[in-house]
C-alpha cells in the first residue's frame, strides 16, 4: 500500500505546489492522477516513490513510514517508472531489462527466478524483436517499452509510474493499461499520473484531479460535477459521450 497524508511540498518558483494532499492505493487498486502541466502530478509521484521529501505530512509504504525502509529494501517493495526514462544507449536491450534485477541482488531473493520474470517482461511489452538490439537504435515508444519492462523485472508489489503511456502508440497504450489491470487484480497496488482521463476511466481506474490549487480532489460521480471539474482544472470546455456505458469527456473544438 501506498499512503500520503496532509503531504505539502513547494519548489522556490512554486511555493504552493502541493498544499494537503492525501491518497491511499491500496491492493488490487489503480489510481490515475490527472490534471494541466505544471500542476505537480510528477512531484507527487516523487514523493509517493522516495524521491523527494514532504515538507510536511506522511507518506508510507506497506504501513511503514517511507523514511524507515533502506534504499535497497524499499526498491524490492516499489518500482518507480519516470516520465523519461534514461537509459543506457550503448547497451542491449536484455541488459537493461536484467537491470531491474538490482534489488532482488542484493536484498532477499525474488520470488520467480530471474529468467521467467524477463520471459514475461519481454512478452507483456512485445520486446522480442527488440531484445537483442541496442538502445540508441530504439525510438521513443520503443524506449519506453524497454523501461517500463525493467520496472516489471523487479516484481515489486507497489508501482508508481510517471505518464507511462506518453510515448507509446495507441495498441501499446491498451496493452499497457490491460496490464496495469491484471497487475492489480494479482493484488498490487498502482499509481500512475496521465493525460488520457477516458482510457483511465475506461480501464476502472480511480481517477484524482490537481487544478493546480495544490489540491488533490477525486474526480466526482456526477457528469454535471464532472464536466465542472474538467472545466476548473484545464480552462477549457468540454462535451460529454458514452462509451461501454462509461460516460467519456472530449474537449469541445472551437473554429
Amino acid at each position: 500500500m501506498i499512503e500520503l497524508r496532509g503531504v505539502r511540498f513547494s519548489y522556490p518558483a512554486s511555493p504552493d505546489l502541493l498544499t494537503g494532499c492525501d491518497l491511499s492505493a491500496g491492493p488490487g487498486e489503480v489510481l490515475a492522477l490527472a490534471g494541466p502541466n505544471g500542476a505537480g502530478k510528477s512531484t507527487l509521484l516523487k514523493l509517493a516513490a522516495g524521491l523527494l521529501q514532504p515538507s510536511t505530512g506522511d507518506v508510507r509504504l506497506d504501513g511503514r513510514a517511507l523514511g524507515e525502509w533502506k534504499r535497497i529494501e524499499r526498491a524490492a517493495r516499489l518500482a518507480y517508472a519516470p516520465q523519461n526514462p534514461t537509459i543506457p544507449e550503448e547497451w542491449p536491450v536484455q541488459a537493461i531489462v536484467e537491470l531491474g534485477d538490482y534489488p532482488h541482488r542484493e536484498a532477499r531473493a525474488a520470488p520467480r527466478p530471474l529468467s521467467a520474470r524477463l520471459a514475461w517482461a519481454r512478452e507483456v511489452m512485445r520486446l522480442q524483436a527488440l531484445w537483442t538490439r541496442e538502445a540508441r537504435t530504439l525510438s521513443g515508444g520503443e524506449a519506453q517499452r524497454v523501461a517500463l519492462a525493467r520496472m516489471l523485472v523487479q516484481d515489486a508489489p507497489n508501482l508508481v509510474l510517471d505518464e507511462p503511456a506518453s510515448h507509446l502508440d495507441l495498441a501499446h497504450q491498451l496493452a499497457l493499461f490491460r496490464l496495469l489491470r491484471d497487475l492489480a487484480a494479482e493484488g498490487r497496488s498502482v499509481l500512475l499520473s496521465t493525460h488520457d482521463l477516458n482510457l483511465s476511466r475506461l480501464f476502472g481506474q480511480k481517477l484524482f484531479l490537481l487544478d493546480g490549487s495544490g489540491l488533490m480532489k477525486p474526480f466526482p460521480a456526477g457528469a454535471d460535477e464532472q464536466g465542472k471539474a474538467l472545466e476548473a482544472s484545464f480552462g477549457v470546455s468540454f462535451l460529454p459521450l458514452e462509451v461501454h456505458g462509461v460516460v467519456c469527456w472530449f474537449p469541445e473544438a472551437t473554429a
